[in-house]
């Protein structure tokens, strides 16, 4: 930790005065967002891709020590959390710090024993040097378009030379911006007025921080699982609805035939898969099938990750 930078008391003092939608359900959707990420499986596939891409993996007779991740807008921890509940071949190579701008965040990360600071993307507390990889993801939207410059900049000074920087959204021209324009923004407490990104707008953030930054296109699902076709759908419907705040939207379409059909409406890829760069295996629809004992709902979601390694100085 740094605290004698210079700017440090301003970030203190506004970190001291600031309330987030994260907090409670009082102030956004805190309280359900917390609820949905209990089950740390639901965004795995992701999060393990996120990962790989930060602190790829070294060969097997390498016995450095563990590498230390910054998960920048990690909120309670569910990073940490999902790798512990699932990634044993992860969980003796990689720490993960949770870090986040809400205040309730943090204290419920450390009450479950992980590491975790509280602070804003564009002002860490952190020292020069410190983190072997730098994590953005999950809310990046949410840091203002004036901020993000900043956000990036600290992230690629928190990482060691040779480190990498990921940062993680969804195009603003994809199925999942569209979902929070038409469907969050109007009908939750806090609304959802963020601008998204896009792969331009990605690859100069980086460019203007002094680093260069390849962008790739991440495959980022929601997978619940039931014990029937009926039970899987209707958790995913659940998750959504807790995630992003609008079980109370929801609940005026009528049951869960009409809330799926909602999400098969938003969440059909085809047209904007067809704009990507080079082809895909990503599901494009959602999805229910069969897995062994039992029913897997699949709603996708395609992001953009940009990919900064961190040159010496």
């Amino acid at each position: 930790m740094d605290f004698g930078r210079p700017g440090s008391d301003k970030a203190l003092r506004a970190l001291a005065a600031t309330t987030t939608e994260f907090d409670s359900d009082d102030t956004g959707r805190g309280d359900t967002y917390r609820r949905a990420q209990q089950d740390s499986s639901v965004r795995w596939k992701g999060m393990r891709q996120l990962l790989e891409l930060a602190a790829p993996s070294r060969a097997a007779s390498d016995t450095a020590a563990p590498r230390t991740v910054l998960d920048v807008l990690g909120g309670d921890g569910t990073i940490a959390r999902a790798v512990h509940d699932h990634a044993p071949d992860l969980r003796d190579r990689l720490h993960i710090l949770t870090g986040d701008l809400s205040g309730d965040m943090v204290e419920r990360a450390l009450a479950q024993g992980l590491p975790a600071i509280r602070q804003s993307a564009d002002h860490l507390f952190l020292a020069d040097g410190t983190m072997d990889a730098a994590l953005l993801a999950y809310g990046t939207h949410h840091i203002a378009p004036q901020e993000r410059l900043d956000a990036v900049t600290e992230a690629l000074r928190v990482v060691r030379d040779g480190g990498h920087v990921v940062l993680h959204d969804f195009d603003d021209t994809s199925p999942m911006a569209r979902f929070f324009t038409d469907i969050v923004h109007p009908h939750t407490t806090a609304g959802h007025d963020y601008r998204h990104f896009s792969r331009g707008l990605l690859t100069e953030l980086f460019a203007e921080a002094g680093t260069a930054a390849r962008v790739v296109d991440l495959y980022d699902p929601l997978v619940v699982r039931g014990t029937t076709r009926e039970e899987a759908c209707r958790r995913m419907c659940a998750y959504v609805e807790d995630m992003y705040g609008v079980g109370a939207f929801f609940a005026t379409l009528g049951g869960t035939d009409a809330r799926w059909r909602l999400l098969e409406q938003y969440f059909q890829h085809d047209a904007y898969l067809a704009t990507l760069p080079e082809k895909t295996g990503f599901t494009p629809a959602p999805v229910v099938y069969r897995s062994d004992d039992a029913f897997i709902a699949e709603v996708p979601r395609a992001a953009i990750v940009a990919v900064a390694h961190k040159p010496p100085t």
